[in-house]
């Protein structure tokens, strides 16, 4: 298994700080958040782009993944329509960065019917799966608001069944939600990102901690990955730009390293 920091956790940082930040800390690559004006998104000259990959081809890292901002449950058609455009926009972005997966979001279900919902996530998601797959692209489907259990997210993989749409699974959301083997066991076969980091709910909000200050089982959550032969990354997704009161990442990139390989000399898992 390989590591990696979402750029969410560093939202003041340049690229070329992030790239440097990374490769001291021994970090494998990195995962840069996709949104207009921040560290990657829509409308960045091809200019920008060979820019973009050459700080981190130069550091010896990969950009592992782009962090994409979708919504894929809306009733209305037009607004789906514009959601799938918006996505392959990113797609054809991280192509040309030469990073290989995209993160998705289905949304928050618009009303209460889940059949329908489902169906409006597996239409957008299977139009855009072939253009991913020419692409060269993968999309991972995060285990996010109303996609956290495993019957959902495998209810929409059985609708696409198109292997350029894959799974981005966030320990964490699965953990405050359902057994953690039962979300794998349903997303196991399409699994191509992890999202490994700490949480503690406080209500209805789930607040970030380091890695073992908080409630999620990482240890078990690492065995049941090791023991599925799973060799990608695991990303720290530290969510400092939502709650900024947060540690800085100076002080929680290293805790990341440190933890999770210490982690992995336990069980042992192979680096």
């Amino acid at each position: 298994m390989k590591l990696s920091f979402a750029t969410l956790g560093c939202p003041n940082w340049s690229l070329e700080h992030i790239g440097d930040e990374a490769k001291a800390m021994g970090y494998d690559g990195v995962e840069l958040r996709g949104i207009k004006g921040e560290h990657i998104g829509p409308g960045e000259t091809p200019g920008e782009l060979k820019r973009i990959r050459r700080i981190f081809d130069d550091r010896g890292l990969e950009i592992v993944c782009i962090m994409g901002y979708s919504r894929f449950t809306w009733a209305e058609g037009k607004q789906r329509k514009d959601e799938i455009a918006q996505v392959l926009t990113m797609l054809e972005l991280a192509r040309e960065v030469g990073c290989p997966i995209l993160r998705v979001f289905a949304g928050k279900m618009d009303g209460d019917d889940r059949r329908a919902n489902i169906a409006r996530v597996v239409e957008c998601l299977g139009t855009l799966a072939p253009m991913a797959g020419k692409l060269g692209v993968r999309m991972a489907l995060e285990s996010h608001d109303d996609w956290c259990k495993g019957e959902n997210l495998s209810a929409v993989l059985q609708g696409v069944e198109n292997p350029a749409l894959g799974i981005c699974w966030d320990v964490a959301n699965s953990y405050f939600v359902e057994p953690l083997e039962k979300t794998f066991e349903a997303i196991k076969d399409r699994l191509c990102h992890v999202h490994f980091k700490d949480a503690a709910k406080q209500g209805a909000k789930e607040i970030s901690r380091l890695p073992g200050a908080g409630d999620v089982d990482l240890r078990r959550a690492m065995k049941i990955l090791a023991d599925a032969g799973y060799d990608g990354y695991l990303s720290f997704e530290w969510e400092k730009k939502w709650q900024p009161d947060l540690d800085e990442p100076e002080v929680a990139f290293p805790a990341y390293i440190h933890y999770v390989r210490g982690l992995m000399k336990q069980l042992p898992v192979r680096q």
